[in-house]
């Protein structure tokens, strides 16, 4: 995400009058979500199946 602030924008050499886009050389916005996933039962069986694969454990 590119906040409107630091849109820059480029414009093509033979059209000086209208914008060909943005330039992205713009900080990026970046926004982390961590949390618990609420599974169903039946997804916390496959999860569970799935760690013991990987833990190497039946």
């Amino acid at each position: 995400m590119i906040h409107t602030r630091n849109y820059r924008l480029v414009f093509a050499p033979d059209r000086p009058d209208a914008p060909s886009g943005i330039t992205l050389d713009v900080p990026v916005l970046r926004r982390r979500v961590l949390r618990t996933a609420q599974l169903t039962a039946a997804q916390e069986h496959l999860m569970d199946l799935v760690r013991g694969l990987l833990d190497g454990t039946p």
